[in-house]
């Protein structure tokens, strides 16, 4: 197993899976903790499913002194040690050289233990929009499908002024950790993993207010759409996400947020409203929108806690809604 540690690959092979494997199989486990529910590759060791396993990475690390894994007859562990090897550290001598050269050459370069200085001025302009371009880019990560292909930071009317490429690695960041997990992304290597990726990257700017004179617009592509969101960093009040897409809002960039896409039609809410009641899920705030009367429209829900599958199933197949997405800023 070799892949990230994500809210979709935490417990990726549990008992359901241990349960239709064929018996006898070996696993190795050099990635990240918690992808394998240990408490079920316990029991799958002892059942037989599993003959043997071999784990350089823990679910809680350190792990305890008393761990079952120590002194399973099974088990082989390792101190999460994985790249300790001969091989791995002349890699490691190669890697740092090219960096160097990638900095001398003033070309896109990871690892940096701080990021390049931005004068005070500037950063003083910025500063309120960088958690905000991070939520917009989450946000938008999560209601879009596809491969990521092009990112773009756009502002209008109070910014058009100011240089805004320091944003850019911050709506990376809150894209690129949807799809490789928030442990590997940061604001340093973010541009660097982007364009390792081909992923095109751009800013806009506009003279022209377009009614969101201190807004920040972050656009993404991907292999299979396109979308955009709008938000602000209002003083004294935080960060809000004012437009998705078309339709304008109002919404705290925090917490859990459903997003319907439906057809505007009479009592698609209060269906919406009872099963949500009837699941215990409670609704904090409600905004709908639409193009025109009978048209595409959209319902934005902001909800006390995660929304189960089975929920989110039940609301997609309801006729009239095209699709549902959970949104999640925390």
């Amino acid at each position: 197993v070799h892949t990230p540690l994500t809210s979709e690959t935490h417990h990726m092979i549990a008992k359901p899976q241990f349960g239709i494997m064929k018996r006898g199989m070996r696993i190795i486990n050099c990635a990240r903790g918690g992808i394998i529910d240990e408490a079920a590759l316990l029991e799958a060791l002892d059942e037989g499913i599993v003959a043997g396993a071999a784990f350089d990475v823990f679910e809680k690390e350190p792990p305890e002194p008393n761990h079952p894994f120590f002194n399973h007859p099974h088990m082989i562990v390792t101190p999460h040690l994985g790249a300790s090897t001969f091989e791995a550290q002349e890699n490691v001598a190669i890697a740092v050289s090219k960096q160097v050269i990638h900095i001398l050459r003033n070309e896109p370069f990871k690892h940096a233990v701080n990021m390049p200085a931005i004068p005070s001025g500037l950063l003083n302009r910025l500063q309120p929009y960088f958690t905000l371009c991070d939520q917009l880019g989450k946000s938008l990560a999560q209601m879009t499908d596809g491969a990521v292909r092009e990112v773009s930071v756009e502002c209008a009317g109070a910014l058009a002024d100011v240089d805004i490429s320091p944003l850019v690695p911050y709506a990376l960041k809150g894209i690129l950790s949807h799809h490789l997990g928030a442990e590997q992304v940061n604001i340093v290597n973010a541009l660097y993993l982007a364009k390792d990726r081909d992923v095109h990257i751009g800013t806009r700017k506009s003279l022209i207010d377009q009614g969101a004179a201190d807004g920040i617009t972050i656009r993404l592509k991907t292999t299979m759409e396109e979308r955009w969101v709008t938000g602000a960093a209002v003083a004294g009040v935080g960060e809000r996400l004012i437009r998705i897409g078309p339709y304008p809002v109002e919404l705290p960039t925090e917490g859990y947020v459903l997003l319907i896409s439906q057809i505007d039609k009479p009592g698609i809410i209060g269906r919406v409203g009872t099963l949500l009641g009837d699941s215990g899920i409670n609704i904090a705030t409600m905004q709908v929108g639409r193009t025109e009367i009978g048209g595409s429209a959209v319902m934005i829900l902001k909800v006390d806690k995660k929304v189960p599958k089975q929920v989110m199933e039940a609301l997609c197949a309801i006729p009239e809604i095209k699709r549902v997405r959970e949104i999640n800023f925390d």
